[in-house]
């Protein structure tokens, strides 16, 4: 005779071990802090002499005058997530992995997502942003179902307190 989970834990550990998320890919956008640029515009006075000579501005002045525009990285994960469970969680709590191009660890993420509606044994696809990261090329990303979940470890998973 198997032995059936006793207590609401153990109920959705053995549940969420039937659940799978992996990567679908993943794409960095740059875009500016504060939104769009204001461009500013200047009038000339009708006062002014027609034949005076503009001054010549060589590109590398240009490039000392123009200050660089800060910018947000906003990485959008493409994650698909599955089950393949006869009953399903309301959510799901998915560990998203960020490592350098040696393998190093840059960051570590907990996310919930609403899987109450997915169906069986069918991806369903699921997006995240992860905003100002510190991404650059050559980085990666992983993302997974982390089991087994220690107990101690339960609060940090949504899914566990439902």
């Amino acid at each position: 005779m198997a032995c059936s989970p006793k207590s609401p834990e153990e109920k959705v550990a053995q549940t969420r071990s039937l659940y799978k998320a992996r990567l679908n890919g993943f794409i960095v956008r740059e875009e500016p802090v504060g939104g769009v640029e204001e461009f500013v515009e200047t009038e000339i006075s009708a006062e002014e002499p027609a034949d005076e000579v503009i001054e010549e501005v060589t590109e590398e002045e240009i490039r000392e005058e123009l200050e660089p525009v800060p910018v947000v990285q906003k990485v959008l994960l493409d994650i698909l997530i599955q089950h393949d469970s006869p009953e399903k969680l309301p959510g799901l709590t998915v560990d998203i992995s960020m490592v350098d191009a040696q393998g190093n660890d840059k960051g570590h993420w907990r996310v919930w997502f609403d899987t109450a509606n997915i169906v069986k044994a069918t991806p369903t696809q699921f997006t995240h942003v992860l905003e100002d990261i510190g991404y650059v090329e050559g980085d990666g990303f992983f993302v997974e179902v982390r089991q087994p979940i220690p107990a101690s470890e339960y609060g940090d998973y949504k899914e566990f307190s439902s």
